[in-house]
């Protein structure tokens, strides 16, 4: 999938049009930035473009305050790699450089991945803006799509998104990326309007720690060679997986 494919999933008007350069520099000067990470954006970073601007004077939707929160704009920026390697890192730098809401496309050899981190003010420090939480897709590759990823992508048109305000507009795509990552374990792909996506990530990373635990104790069970501890680790297996499925189909 081509980031223009990506965009015209999207349709922003063509008053969002930017189409700018954004300089590396910018995120070398402001950004928190370890020494691995400043290699990787010289290394692994080809170009970074702020391809679209997203405020009332080229969208329809209002600007939204409270005392926890700023959505005047989304920002929706490229950012075109050389490697895959430490892709998920630099999405992070991107998103906590930048203090405003960011949808962050990145782009290697064909292939595409959609990253968002909703933001509040920092309650340690003041004027300051932080990432609440990090929203990560899989890479689409190719284009040929699943039926979940082509549900996903059809599921990212601005026409379908809530318009009340900026904040409920990036919080309907955080949404959906919410209701991909669900897929994982469910299969199906169902954007839940009703459902918060804090409630629902803190669900599915709920549902993944279940099946770690479930893995940890297969993996015990090849290794056992008291058959009655075997018999109880099983039994606890059931019982987890049993658990499991109730939760992910709650998901």
């Amino acid at each position: 999938m081509t980031p223009q494919e990506l965009y015209d999933a999207f349709a922003f008007p063509n008053s969002c049009t930017l189409a700018k350069r954004v300089f590396k520099k910018l995120f070398l000067e402001n950004g928190d930035l370890t020494a691995a990470d400043k290699r990787a954006l010289s290394d692994a970073v080809v170009s970074i473009t702020w391809q679209y601007t997203l405020k009332p004077s080229t969208v329809p939707v209002q600007a939204y305050r409270d005392d926890e929160h700023e959505y005047d704009e989304i920002a929706v920026l490229e950012m075109e790699l050389a490697d895959r390697a430490a892709a998920s890192r630099l999405a992070e730098v991107v998103h906590r450089t930048i203090p405003y809401p960011v949808l962050l496309v990145a782009a290697h050899e064909g292939g595409v991945q959609l990253s968002a981190a909703p933001k509040r003010l920092s309650r340690a420090e003041k004027n300051r803006i932080v990432a609440s939480s990090f929203e990560l897709t899989p890479w689409l590759d190719g284009h040929d799509r699943t039926p979940v990823e082509e549900e996903f992508v059809a599921s990212l048109h601005i026409d379908g998104l809530p318009h009340a305000h900026f904040r409920a507009l990036y919080e309907g795509w955080v949404q959906r990326m919410v209701a991909l990552a669900c897929t994982e374990l469910s299969g199906i792909f169902d954007v839940a309007p009703g459902r918060s996506f804090v409630e629902r990530r803190a669900a599915l990373d709920a549902c993944r720690a279940l099946d770690r635990e479930i893995r940890t104790l297969r993996a015990a069970v090849r290794s056992e060679t008291s058959f009655a501890r075997q018999v109880e680790l099983n039994t606890e297996i059931k019982n987890l997986e049993a658990r499991l499925r109730r939760d992910v189909a709650a998901l």
